[in-house]
């Protein structure tokens, strides 16, 4: 045993092994040890280091080592040419031993905790082909580490991987040393500035990954004038843009080209013709203003991915994609396409034709048996639902929302009750009539369901608690639903969005809604899948636009509405009490129960909703004060409770007084007082000294009875006198010879006086 040579026991679990490294150590012939996946936590350390002196390559990749960097034996072996700990949890800086390894040509550290630049002794590995240090943090500049590299090594160095590292800087103009690189990936860093045009003297490159960075500038002939092994370039989630003449013939011969958010236009990239080898092409978001070249469809018949989207491509779709036997995933949303949609694929996956000017029906028959994304979302198409739609067994995700579709949808008999069925089925801002479709029982694994804006009568179903377990977004707003909100909803675990607005529904609102516990949590952002671009829930992209109503607006979110967690119960005709129960939803960022019947008071632990942004209970017969915890919301920024029977003083607080219109928001309710309104309450004049302010307020009040009740009785008597004499016709006539006989005798007295004035004026004289 002690000549072995080759010792691979990768896969076993040796977690819990005894003298493991006791049996290496007595193998002087070994010259590779390949122990990946086996449960490791440490790398076992031979005692007599001396007897690996063969030891050529050493795999520990995907094991939970988790000791420092720096104490472990294996750099100190420099027979070693191939080195793999990727996988792993190494932590501290990269070791100055790494100097002593060489005759290393492979290091690979990738998906590791080694923080830190690279140490200036690697400068000895002359040797150097493969470097991987992908998901490690070097923190650090990338000139700085390229200087760092053996330069003796530049002219062997093959494989360069470097993505997400923490990586700053510009790239060195002096990259086209690396005369032998092949692979060289810089993504997901921070590096700014322009591509240095030695990229293009780079002949033996095959694969150049440098997304999602800081990179801008443009891009020329130039940087591509010897890539002639060139296969696979990611220049996406940059500030890139492409200046390329139409005439240009590239070099090389592209299979995978990904161009999101390079800008390229306005005119359609002619370049892509001569590289009918692309199997994906991704050249969304490239600002291009122009008509669908007519070479593009028979130059990409042979493409697996295809994404033009995001563009303002005009041109008439094909009535039939069928002769695009390989395509997968084909996304043309949001451009000025028109046409019908087309027939599909046989092996398509994935179909975006959302955000165009399509017109027409359906067809009968779509293809594509194997579908698993559909959206055709915000086009003019018309029409009924074919019972054809209902042929994809993996259908998961459907988006046929604003569009003239009408009538009913298809039954769909044939869902599979045991298959996995829809988990997003987006209708809103059609025309669709019937029932809350029955054919839903089946898709048990339903997440997003989104029925709002349609013409759905009859009843909200008991059996959706049941039958739709998963379900995290349920939006039923503007049809015409009546009858109760049925308690089962309750069993509905997960559900974080509940939208049953303008509808015609009556009755109480269940206090069992407080069972929810998919609202009384945040919600985080998932990973997604690379081809659909979904997240695990299948719900991260569903939509490009939704419209709801929060913060007293009628609002567009994005794909973010999947982490709202919302109740909206408004223009309904709800009745009864709001249940004190819904102030133990705490993840609730939007709560609407306005425009209803709703009586009683505002639940006194309502500020128990910490994370409420809006708080919406307007048009409603609510009475009583306004509970002070009101003022313990924090994060509110749009508070509505006009309209109400509310009474007492207004809560203070500096969140309360921070909001947009506050009169407003208290608007129609006689009762209330205090700031912001210019009611004062009765109350203030209480706050004064128990002496002479209480007394002086007592003697004005009984000083204002005073007067008035003198005007009052004042008023009363003449309107008697009135009366008097309009109806009692002795009292007229009595009442006219006193004023006549009154105006005689002040007549004769008034000339009495002149006279004897006037005589007495002569006398004088």
């Amino acid at each position: 045993m002690s000549s072995l040579e080759y010792l691979d026991m990768s896969v076993v679990n040796l977690n819990a092994s005894v003298g493991l490294a006791g049996v290496v150590s007595n193998l002087p012939s070994l010259r590779v040890l390949a122990l990946s996946d086996c449960g490791l936590t440490a790398a076992p350390s031979p005692p007599a280091r001396a007897n690996l002196t063969r030891l050529q390559k050493l795999d520990l990749s995907t094991n939970v080592i988790n000791t420092s960097s720096a104490n472990s034996w294996f750099w100190d072996v420099p027979t070693l040419t191939y080195l793999d700990l990727s996988g792993n949890a190494l932590s501290g800086v990269f070791p100055d031993a790494l100097g002593n390894m060489t005759n290393l040509r492979v290091l690979n550290l990738q998906g590791n905790d080694m923080v830190g630049m690279i140490p200036a002794t690697l400068q000895r590995l002359c040797g150097l082909q493969v470097v991987d240090l992908t998901v490690n943090s070097v923190n650090g500049d990338m000139a700085e580490f390229m200087w760092r590299l053996p330069r003796c090594a530049f002219g062997k160095l093959q494989v360069l991987q470097l993505s997400a590292v923490n990586m700053s800087g510009h790239l060195p103009k002096w990259i086209g040393e690396m005369s032998e690189l092949t692979i060289l990936d810089l993504s997901f860093n921070k590096l700014s500035g322009e591509i240095p045009l030695g990229i293009g003297s780079l002949s033996n490159l095959t694969r150049l990954f440098l997304h999602n960075n800081l990179l801008n500038g443009s891009l020329s002939e130039e940087h591509f004038a010897d890539l002639v092994s060139l296969e696979w370039i990611d220049l996406s989630l940059n500030n890139l843009s492409m200046e390329i003449k139409p005439s240009w013939k590239p070099p090389c011969k592209l299979v995978y080209a990904y161009f999101p958010d390079v800008q390229m236009g306005p005119h359609f990239p002619a370049w892509i013709k001569h590289q009918p080898s692309i199997k994906y092409l991704d050249i969304s978001n490239a600002g291009i203003v122009d008509e669908l070249p007519p070479w593009f469809w028979k130059s990409y018949s042979d493409a697996v991915y295809l994404n033009i989207s995001v563009n303002q491509i005009s041109g008439v779709l094909p009535p039939s994609l069928k002769f695009m036997m390989f395509a997968l995933a084909i996304y043309l949303g949001s451009n000025n396409l028109t046409g019908n949609v087309p027939l599909l694929p046989e092996k398509l996956l994935v179909l975006d034709l959302s955000r165009n000017s399509l017109s027409g029906p359906f067809p009968q028959e779509f293809g594509a048996p194997e579908l698993v994304e559909l959206d055709v979302s915000s086009n003019m198409i018309s029409g009924i639902v074919p019972e054809t739609l209902c042929r994809f067994p993996n259908l998961l995700h459907l988006d046929l929302s604003n569009n003239n579709l009408t009538g009913h949808l298809p039954r769909c008999r044939n869902i599979s009750s045991d298959g996995l069925g829809l988990i997003t089925l987006i209708l809103y801002r059609n025309n669709f009539t019937g029932e809350f479709p029955v054919f839903l029982k089946h898709c048990k694994s339903m997440t997003f369901l989104d029925l709002a804006q349609n013409m759905f009568s009859g009843i909200v179903p008991e059996w959706i608690g049941r039958k739709l377990p998963s379900l995290t977004h349920l939006r039923m707003k503007s049809n015409r639903f009546s009858g109760s909100i049925p308690t089962q909803l309750t069993e509905l675990p997960d559900l974080q969005f509940l939208d049953l607005a303008d509808n015609r529904l009556s009755g109480s609102i269940p206090p069992s809604l407080a069972n929810m516990t998919g609202m009384t949590q945040d919600h985080l952002p998932l990973a997604l899948n690379p081809l659909t671009g979904y997240g695990a829930s299948g719900n991260d992209q569903i939509v490009d636009s939704l419209p709801m109503v929060t913060k007293g607006q009628d609002r567009s979110y994005t794909s973010g509405v999947i982490y709202m967690v919302s109740l909206d119960l408004s223009d309904n005709v709800l009745d009864g009490s709001i249940p004190d129960e819904l102030s133990s939803l705490t993840g609730l960022v939007n709560l609407n129960l306005s425009m209803n019947h709703l009586t009683g008071t505002i639940p006194q632990k309502i500020g128990a909703l910490q994370k409420l942004e809006s708080l919406d209970l307007s048009i409603n017969v609510l009475s009583g004060e306004i509970p002070s915890s009101l003022s313990d919301l924090t994060s509110l920024s749009h508070l509505n409770l006009s309209y109400n029977n509310l009474s007492g003083r207004i809560p203070s607080g500096n969140q309360l007084q921070a909001l947009a219109n506050p009169a407003y928001i208290y608007i129609g309710n006689a009762g209330l007082c205090g700031p912001p309104l210019q009611k004062n309450c009765s109350s203030d004049k209480n706050k004064t000294s128990q002496g002479g302010l209480h007394q002086d307020g007592k003697g004005l009040s009984d000083a204002m009875s005073f007067y008035f009740g003198l005007a009052l009785g004042f008023v009363v008597g003449l309107w008697m006198v009135f009366c008097c004499l309009l109806f009692v016709k002795t009292w007229r006539i009595a009442y006219f010879q006193a004023v006549n006989k009154a105006y005689d005798t002040l007549y004769v007295f008034i000339g009495v006086r002149c006279a004897k004035f006037r005589e007495d004026k002569t006398a004088t004289s």
